[in-house]
């Protein structure tokens, strides 16, 4: 069946003592490591509340920095990225503390879109059909899927 494919769980950790990557207080909330976001590719994070997706966005978007579990003395940005060194997450980290990515992260509340949106306000058909006259791609494969499923969604074109 086509829903038993389209979602995959992996590395779901139950309650590890080790890779703590975010933590508020003592007896709160831990993190325990993060997705890695992919050049050109989409990220999105599905879960009940309170598992951390919001606090892993914020992290990845360079909005809060990781505590590594030390909430009460943190550490600073060369030991967090030594912590990741090795891996995809060190690089895109670093370019996120160098300032050398931006990260765009929807509203976790749809509601509040008009607070969070300047300049013109479009429909979604006429970003990108204005994007697919510049030659992308994967625009035009967006316009097959919204044409497809009709839906209503939030999106904003960066050039």
């Amino acid at each position: 069946m086509f829903l038993s494919t389209a979602i995959h769980i992996i590395n779901l950790p139950t309650n590890l003592e080790t890779q703590v990557t975010h933590r508020y207080s003592a007896n709160s909330f831990k993190l325990h490591r993060l997705p890695t976001p992919r050049p050109g590719q989409v990220l999105g994070l599905v879960g009940t509340n309170g598992i951390g997706k919001s606090t892993a966005l914020k992290i990845l978007s360079g909005k809060q920095k990781p505590n590594l579990g030390r909430y009460d003395n943190p550490p600073d940005w060369n030991e967090t990225l030594a912590y990741f060194r090795g891996s995809e997450l060190q690089n895109y980290l670093t370019k996120v503390v160098e300032d050398n990515i931006k990260a765009v992260v929807k509203p976790q509340y749809v509601d509040k879109l008009p607070l969070a949106i300047r300049g013109t306000v479009r429909s979604v058909s006429a970003l990108l059909k204005a994007q697919c006259a510049r030659g992308d791609e994967v625009m035009e494969a967006m316009i097959d899927i919204l044409g497809t499923f009709k839906r209503r969604v939030a999106l904003g074109i960066l050039d």
